[in-house]
């Protein structure tokens, strides 16, 4: 028969991470997230904003190379004159970036804030020694992670390599009349084939970043992961060791037993059952609105209770009934309900007739 030790088991990471382990994860930096669905999104937005905006390019560039062509050969080669040139040549190229800048950073910025939200931290750039070592160098390189990482290349180059031949080869007809065309048609041809094989790239780009994603955060858990031994461990850190707690509690109740003893012998009157049940109960006329519960216990506690009443000449009263109902509804330190006003008022009308203030 196979005996099997469970405890060989404690150490396998086995169990999803606790919220705890995933804050402290995520104050390192350590976040899931897909740069290839923001590498994606940016090339699709890009694509995007070009063929929007093509005819503003196609104009500003024949107007730029037309003015270039004429009016700026016959021009005498001055500093003032090449300073000019230079000018009109960063302002082309800064209305030809802009739109595509301002894209690539308001799409770069949403989509890492919606894959991790509002969170910075320096801590996976801080230099840390562990990170020189060769031998985890080695061990890095052949990593799972490394490995799938190695993987995904490849596949997306084949399949964006597959892509482009697909289309070219469908195009193989227009590409062989381009000599024969005017240079309008040869850009309308070049530029519509350009944007096929790149929208058509950036779709299945964006496809493989979904699912690297859903990869993403599935390897991070696993990543994170944690033996039955770790959350144990962590239980402790969080919650305090379980003896040492109710080591804790144990002194906690020591002292609050400690100082309700202490108040009984301020008690005008202990309601006794008589040998279950002791509450010892505190009015001042002056100062409180309803008589308090200063005191009560069962068992023994109730007979310490009699016993120190005794020894300070507090008046003890049986009413089973009206001791039992005190104990059970009215906590230490709280009021006498409106509903055991009539009973308790009598108990202590007697108690004052007893020590003949009345």
């Amino acid at each position: 028969m196979i005996k099997w030790n469970l405890q060989q088991f404690a150490g396998e990471k086995t169990e999803k991470p606790t919220p705890r382990r995933l804050q402290e994860a995520r104050k390192k930096g350590q976040v899931p997230r897909s740069p290839e669905l923001q590498s994606a999104l940016i090339l699709l937005g890009s694509i995007l904003i070009i063929k929007m905006m093509s005819g503003f390019y196609i104009d500003n560039f024949l107007s730029y190379m037309k003015h270039s062509l004429t009016a700026n050969l016959t021009l005498q080669l001055t500093e003032g004159n090449a300073g000019r040139l230079f000018a009109d040549m960063g302002l082309v190229s800064v209305k030809f970036t802009l739109p595509i800048v301002a894209i690539v950073f308001v799409i770069g910025f949403m989509t890492a804030y919606l894959q991790v939200g509002s969170h910075f931290t320096v801590e996976p750039i801080i230099p840390k020694l562990e990170k020189m070592d060769p031998i985890q160098g080695v061990k890095r390189i052949f990593a799972l992670r490394t490995l799938v990482e190695l993987a995904k290349s490849i596949i997306k180059i084949l399949l964006v390599g597959y892509l482009v031949y697909d289309s070219i080869v469908s195009e193989i007809g227009s590409l062989s009349n381009l000599s024969r065309m005017d240079i309008p048609s040869i850009l309308s041809v070049v530029g519509g084939i350009t944007f096929e094989i790149l929208w058509k790239s950036a779709l299945l780009l964006l496809v493989l970043a979904i699912f690297d994603f859903f990869y993403q955060r599935y390897d991070h858990e696993r990543s994170l992961r944690m033996s039955k031994e770790d959350i144990k461990d962590e239980f402790k850190k969080t919650e305090g060791n379980p003896t040492i707690k109710g080591k804790i509690k144990e002194r906690q109740r020591a002292m609050a037993m400690r100082r309700m003893m202490q108040e009984v012998p301020k008690a005008d009157v202990v309601i006794t059952n008589p040998t279950h049940f002791a509450v010892a109960i505190q009015y001042d006329g002056d100062k409180m609105e309803a008589p308090v519960v200063i005191a009560k216990g069962t068992d023994d506690l109730a007979q310490r209770i009699k016993q120190i009443a005794k020894e300070n000449g507090v008046v003890l009263v049986e009413n089973k009934p009206l001791a039992q109902t005190l104990y059970k509804t009215v906590e230490i330190g709280e009021t006498i309900p409106q509903e055991l006003f009539q009973a308790v008022a009598e108990v202590l009308a007697y108690v004052y007739r007893l020590k003949r203030k009345v």
